[in-house]
Order: structure tokens, then C-alpha cells, then sequence
């Protein structure tokens, strides 16, 4: 890998934007990533963490889980036969949320 270094600002809402070319270096695409931030005498350090991390473990849904979960959908379905358009509904909640 090649060395690559670039100056870009942390914005107002501590926002850092990672430049196209390290992101091509380090083989970071356009999906979203994990990372770890590190304090340093001299500011901090990123590193990119696995998803297998165990700070970002995977959870498997047990049988007894992923029942009572379709359980849970058949039932809301039918409340949305109530009077409910949930789709409608849905719809005005992701709209209004950012």
C-alpha cells in the first residue's frame, strides 16, 4: 500500500469527512464502515474494525425469537385492517424522521 496523506476538517457537528483517495487506498467503499477512534498525544487515530469485532457482534435470532417476531407481524397486520393504513402510516413516519 501506498502512503497517502490529505488535509480535510472536522466539521461544526464533529463530522469527519475521510477523502476520497484514503478511502480508494485503504479499499473503503462507498458502504458503511465500523471504525475505531483512538486518542493520541497528537490527536486521534481511525481504524477500520471488522464487523466479526466483538464491539460489533452479530446476533442470530433463536427459533422461539424469530417466531414470536412473525407473530407480532401477522398481528400487526391485521390491526392495520382496523381503520389503519399502516403502509400510510409508515410512510409519513420516515418522511418526518431523518
Amino acid at each position: 500500500m501506498n502512503y497517502i496523506q490529505k488535509i480535510t476538517r472536522v466539521r461544526e457537528r464533529g463530522q469527519l469527512t475521510v477523502p476520497n483517495e484514503i478511502r480508494e487506498a485503504l479499499n473503503w467503499h462507498d458502504e458503511e464502515l465500523t471504525v475505531k477512534i483512538e486518542t493520541t498525544p497528537s490527536g486521534f487515530r481511525v481504524e477500520r474494525v471488522p464487523i466479526s469485532h466483538p464491539q460489533h457482534p452479530k446476533k442470530k435470532l433463536t427459533k422461539e425469537e424469530g417466531e414470536r417476531i412473525w407473530e407480532d407481524m401477522k398481528r400487526i397486520s391485521k390491526l392495520g385492517k382496523q381503520g389503519v393504513n399502516l403502509t400510510k402510516f409508515l410512510r409519513h413516519d420516515r418522511d418526518t424522521h431523518f
